[in-house]
């Protein structure tokens, strides 16, 4: 998974939710960590190696799925010119090249060619990519959700593909669907099927895994207590981020630790992850963060036995702290509000109800911002003790790592912020504004320093209001 933070997907995703807080939006831009650098480009980059002669030449004629496709002499003649006409050795002619490969799917329909096959979706996705390139979004929309329903019925109907080849119609599946979610507009169009396909994988998994099924039912029902409202326990939180769990290679570089059959996975965990990161910023534009949470906790867990890359499980977690932060702020705006009920009315602290709830409420924020903090101590802790994490971030071949400790220095100061702990929280926010200046991480840069400036004026105002109270002390 790409781990590039300020992606295009979160920057159009941010100007299109002007109505999300500003730590919703933070989350969207740094927190989901989702690149939508996928899609097709793996399809078009194996097209490009077929020009010169390494791909199309190889395969014997066939219209079933599990053999491979020889195009006919004319087929491979008109998809050269239209790979010229698209080139800058042809000055871009976008539009000559997409009435070629238009030619050329109907000319596969006529020769019964799979539709599922390799062959005949990478024309369709250059189809797409020339719809794109001459700003036809909608067509190119239209295009990637035909396919994406395609894969759908296909993968959901009994028979249809071969066991052994669904894995790989599942990764061209969510390739596809993170492709799409790039010129998608429609937030709910977009969730819905981000649920669906992601369902259809996670199922996959499940299905060829027993071990991880057992494992995720048992897991699944802690998570889900923080959108049904239920009382949480921090006890129950683990983090992840543990000497047992990560090493260091003979070269210095952080590596997972985890003896782990991960074949389950395979081979569409990245894209997986992708897409479930997309997801949770999905939630989060809907101002569902329970949701958002339920699904990073989740993602996390996966993670960490899917044995993903160190950098990642580290940055996701400091994700997860930013969530639960953010799902206690949303605890504390219900107890404001009911507070501002009672002073109205003091009889209303007499409803049992209203009692429960203000104890649920106060349990369950103090429980995420504990969980919160375990998030962030347990990244610092590991960083603190491995110093090379810390003093020689741009060595690291895992751009991921150095944003998590960062990310996680930036939540210790928000959270000290929160607690009124300002010398404290100036420390930390200072110490991530030099990590965001070491590894040129501008968005967060931006952040921290708009929150320190915040934590210097409570200062400044703090001093002002005690100046103030020993002078009328003084004169009185």
């Amino acid at each position: 998974m790409n781990t590039k933070i300020w992606s295009k997907f979160a920057t159009s995703f941010r100007s299109s939710s002007p109505s999300l807080t500003r730590n919703q939006r933070w989350l969207i831009g740094v927190g989901s960590s989702a690149a939508v650098t996928f899609g097709i480009g793996y399809y078009f980059t194996k097209y490009r190696d077929s020009y010169r002669g390494t791909y199309l030449s190889q395969y014997s004629y066939s219209s079933s799925y599990t053999d491979k496709y020889r195009y006919p002499i004319t087929v491979e003649n008109q998809l050269k010119e239209a790979l010229w006409d698209e080139s800058n050795r042809n000055n871009y002619q976008y539009k000559e090249s997409l009435t070629k490969y238009i030619e050329v799917l109907n000319q596969l329909q006529e020769l019964n060619v799979n539709p599922l096959s390799d062959e005949y979706t990478r024309i369709e996705l250059k189809v797409a990519e020339m719809f794109e390139k001459l700003n036809l979004h909608e067509n190119a929309k239209n295009i990637y959700l035909e396919m994406l329903y395609r894969f759908f019925e296909s993968l959901n109907t009994p028979g249809m593909v071969p066991d052994e080849l669904r894995p790989e119609l599942i990764r061209k599946d969510l390739r596809v669907l993170i492709k799409s979610l790039e010129i998608n507009k429609d937030l709910e169009i977009g969730k819905r099927n981000l649920l669906a396909h992601l369902l259809l994988a996670q199922e996959e998994i499940l299905i060829r895994s027993p071990e991880l099924k057992k494992f995720f039912d048992s897991k699944r029902e802690k998570a889900e207590k923080l959108v049904r409202g239920k009382p949480i326990n921090a006890s129950d939180f683990q983090t992840f981020v543990k000497d047992e769990n990560f090493k260091f290679n003979e070269d210095g570089y952080m590596i997972m630790d985890l003896q782990k059959n991960t074949s389950a996975w395979e081979p569409f965990k990245e894209e997986f992850f992708t897409a479930r990161d997309l997801y949770t910023a999905y939630c989060l534009s809907a101002k569902d963060v329970p949701s958002a949470l339920s699904c990073k906790m989740t993602t996390v867990q996966w993670m960490v036995m899917a044995d993903m890359p160190p950098g990642q499980i580290l940055l996701a977690q400091a994700n997860l702290g930013a969530l639960l932060y953010l799902q206690a702020e949303r605890f504390e705006s219900d107890l404001y509000q009911i507070d501002s009920k009672c002073k109205m009315d003091p009889g209303f602290m007499e409803d049992d109800k209203v009692v429960k709830a203000l104890r649920y409420l106060r349990k369950n924020r103090d429980t995420c911002l504990q969980m919160a903090n375990q998030c962030y101590d347990s990244i610092m802790k590991f960083s603190n003790e491995h110093h090379k994490l810390r003093y020689h971030m741009k060595d690291q071949l895992d751009v991921a790592i150095p944003q998590a400790i960062a990310l996680s220095t930036y939540g210790k100061g928000i959270l000290s912020l929160h607690d009124g702990i300002l010398n404290k929280a100036e420390r930390f926010l200072l110490d991530a504004i030099s990590l965001a200046k070491e590894t040129d991480f501008e968005e967060l840069l931006k952040e921290a320093e708009g929150e320190l400036k915040k934590t210097r004026d409570l200062k400044e105002h703090k001093l002002s209001l005690k100046f103030e109270k020993d002078n009328m002390e003084t004169n009185g």
